[in-house]
């Protein structure tokens, strides 16, 4: 008889560890000081950080529970703009904060893994934009073919996040996409 306890007490274990609401945040900072802070605050809530630890030999660590799948915002406080947007969810998720030109990095979930091939996606065809927003054309022809080309790569834009969102269609960020993202109405 007591076996069978023991036994049922470790299935229950067993699944409620399966379905922890614990996360874990190891950050990478490098580029910073030692005791910069680091805060978390909801993406909408950006001001207003629920969390907040230091830079240690150039890295931070949270931990906590979350009960939702909420967007995110990672940053140094002393340099708000350098941030990683990322969801919070349950698992452990890696955050690489580095100040601009360079490109501050989300992983270790499969949310955030997504979500980070969509940003690197977005942020390569911006690239694009901006290279022919910075070098104007100089005849009608050429400006002709620019705003194509801008529409083009803006269509594409629009297809690597309708893409993200049927791929993961059956988890959060899918569901996040679609409430959330209009697809713009093309001419």
């Amino acid at each position: 008889m007591k076996l069978k306890l023991l036994y049922g007490l470790a299935a229950v274990s067993l699944i409620a560890a399966c379905q922890s609401n614990s996360f874990q945040i190891n950050g990478i900072a490098r580029a910073f000081q030692e005791g910069d802070t680091i805060c978390l605050a909801y993406d909408e809530e950006a001001e207003s950080a629920f969390a907040q630890t230091t830079v240690i030999d150039g890295k931070f660590q949270f931990t906590g529970e979350t009960d939702a799948f909420r967007l995110c915002r990672a940053y140094v406080k002393q340099h708000p703009d350098c941030s990683a947007t990322f969801f919070s969810e349950p698992g452990h998720i890696t955050i690489e904060l580095s100040p601009r030109p360079a490109i501050s990095r989300v992983s270790g979930t499969k949310c955030n893994n997504e979500w980070q091939h969509l940003s690197d996606s977005i942020q390569l065809l911006a690239k694009d934009i901006a290279y022919i927003l910075r070098h104007p054309a100089t005849d009608t022809l050429a400006q002709q073919r620019n705003a194509h080309t801008i529409d083009s790569l803006h269509r594409r834009m629009s297809d690597c996040i309708l893409h993200t969102a049927l791929r993961n269609s059956d988890n959060p960020l899918g569901r996040y996409i679609e409430e959330n993202y209009k697809k713009p109405e093309f001419k």
